[in-house]
Order: structure tokens, then C-alpha cells, then sequence
């Protein structure tokens, strides 16, 4: 068997290597942060909607996102099953597959993005400017999933924190001052998850490490893409 050989890109955190306590540490607390931007989403729309059109918008952005949230966990489930199989590749320091695995992911989101916004659009009118940005959650989702696998925890809750910055800034502009009321925040929201979305690619594309995205590669490997989901739709 060869011997395991660490990742030459420093950002990359093995848990094989060193404190198991201080890793462990490290890699959680930007996990936690996220969770609470994540929370901000909803928030900063109900503040700012509340404040500057209504109680009836308010109650239409709450009652909203508890379907999307829905069709989101699933993207998720199987991000957090990317993430495993990512690992294992990288633990064995297996280049070649931890790539495999990498694309096929990528593909995966894609391809559960493109449905999930199809059929959200088609079939929920009301909530349709909201499934508009499903498609650049799910790859974001599953990026974040592949840093994690690769324990770059920090660098999801970077493009995280600038979504949400992004997503107050435009609740303001487009609500606010522009008085669009709730497709405004529709729309703000869905260009924030944009800038996560093109941000984490970006740096999956620019990376060294076994985690390098290239586009032209992105497409599902029938076995991996199999792993992948046995893990994840649990």
C-alpha cells in the first residue's frame, strides 16, 4: 500500500495529523459560525420586510421558507455524502479518485439543481422567484461539503459570511429604497447565493490540491456518483 501523502495545499487539514482535540476544535467552530449566517438569511428578510412593507409580507417570506428548506436538505444529505467519500479518497491519498469524486459531486449538485428549480418554478408559482436561486444553493452547498471533506471549514464560512453581507445589503437597496418589496427580497437573496455559489467554484478551480475543479470535468461517474448516494440520501 502507499504511503499516505498530505495534500501540498496548506489549507487542506488532515485529522490523521497532529492534536485530534485542536483539529477537531478548528474545524468545528467555523461550522457553528455558519449555521448562525445561515439563520441570517431568513432574519435580515423578515427585519427589513417587516419594517418596510408589512405584516402580510412578513407572514408571505416566513410561511416561504420552510418548502424550500426542504427540497435544500436534500442537496444537503448528499453533500454531507460527497463529503465522506471526498475524505476517505483523501486520507488514503488517492489523487486520482479524490478528483473522481470531486467532479462527480459537482455534477450531482448540478444536475439536483437544475430539477429542483425546474420543478419548483413549475409547480410552486407563488415561491417561484425564491426557486430561482436553488440551482446556485445546491452547488454551493456541495462545494462546501468538498472543503469541508477536505477540512477547509474556514473557507465555506468566508463565502458564507459574504452571501450574507450581500444578501443585507441588496434587502436594503432593493426594499428599502427601491420599495420592491417581497420579490426584493427574493432577489436578494437569490444574487446572494450567487456570490457563494461563484466564489467557492472559483477557488475549487484555482486550488492545487487533489480537490482541483476543472469545468470540462465535471460529469457523473456511474460507480462514484452510486457511492456518493448510498452515503448521502440516508
Amino acid at each position: 500500500m502507499a504511503a499516505v501523502k498530505a495534500p501540498s495545499n496548506q489549507n487542506t487539514n488532515l485529522m490523521t495529523e497532529g492534536s485530534i482535540v485542536k483539529n477537531l476544535l478548528l474545524f468545528a467552530l467555523p461550522l457553528i459560525l455558519g449555521n448562525l449566517l445561515q439563520q441570517m438569511y431568513n432574519t435580515a428578510d423578515s427585519i427589513i420586510v417587516g419594517n418596510f412593507v408589512g405584516s402580510n409580507a412578513l407572514a408571505a417570506v416566513g410561511s416561504s421558507g420552510s418548502p424550500i428548506y426542504l427540497l435544500i436538505g436534500f442537496s444537503q444529505g448528499v453533500a454531507v455524502g460527497a463529503g465522506v467519500v471526498i475524505s476517505q479518497y483523501l486520507g488514503a491519498g488517492d489523487h486520482k479518485e479524490t478528483r473522481e469524486a470531486v467532479h462527480t459531486s459537482l455534477a450531482i449538485a448540478v444536475l439536483m439543481g437544475l430539477v429542483l428549480t425546474i420543478g419548483g418554478v413549475a409547480c410552486c408559482r407563488a415561491l417561484l422567484l425564491y426557486f430561482g436561486r436553488v440551482l446556485f444553493s445546491v452547488v454551493y452547498n456541495m462545494t462546501a461539503g468538498i472543503l469541508n471533506a477536505a477540512g477547509n471549514s474556514r473557507r465555506s464560512l468566508v463565502y458564507l459570511a459574504a452571501a450574507s453581507v450581500t444578501n443585507i445589503v441588496l434587502d436594503l437597496v432593493l426594499i428599502a429604497g427601491l420599495k420592491m418589496g417581497v420579490a426584493g427580497a427574493a432577489i436578494a437573496t437569490d444574487l446572494s447565493q450567487l456570490v457563494s455559489c461563484v466564489l467557492s467554484l472559483r477557488f475549487l478551480m484555482k486550488t492545487d490540491d487533489a480537490c482541483h475543479v476543472k469545468l470540462s470535468g465535471i460529469r457523473p461517474h456511474r460507480s462514484m456518483a452510486g457511492r456518493i448516494i448510498r452515503v448521502g440520501l440516508p
